[in-house]
């Protein structure tokens, strides 16, 4: 059950990164990626949840992500908030950047 939410999870961040309009609270070209639409998520690295109230839950990922544009892969830290069995235009991603560990 963990990695089908992870999976969705995943999905909604991609869908956010290469959606945000300028302005929004991460950049839609994080530091070290190329353009959001010729990303491609490669693997789940790790994740952690972490409740925030009223029954929304901060999804912490480290994601191996491909840029297609150059042929690179990188890891990425992100962070996803959002409520279970919501819309997935209710979720909001937080931070998207390069992973230092």
């Amino acid at each position: 059950m963990m990695r089908s939410r992870l999976a969705l999870v995943v999905a909604v961040l991609l869908a956010a990164a290469a959606a945000l309009p300028a302005g929004a609270d991460a950049d839609p070209e994080p530091e070290g990626a190329g353009d959001p639409a010729v990303l491609e998520l490669v693997n789940v690295v790790s994740g952690e949840t972490q409740p925030v109230g009223d029954g929304t839950t901060d999804y912490r990922l480290v994601l191996n992500v491909r840029d297609n544009a150059v042929g690179t892969t990188a890891q990425f830290q992100c962070v996803v908030r959002g409520r279970p069995g919501s819309r997935s235009n209710t979720w909001k991603l937080l931070s998207f950047k390069p992973y230092k560990q």
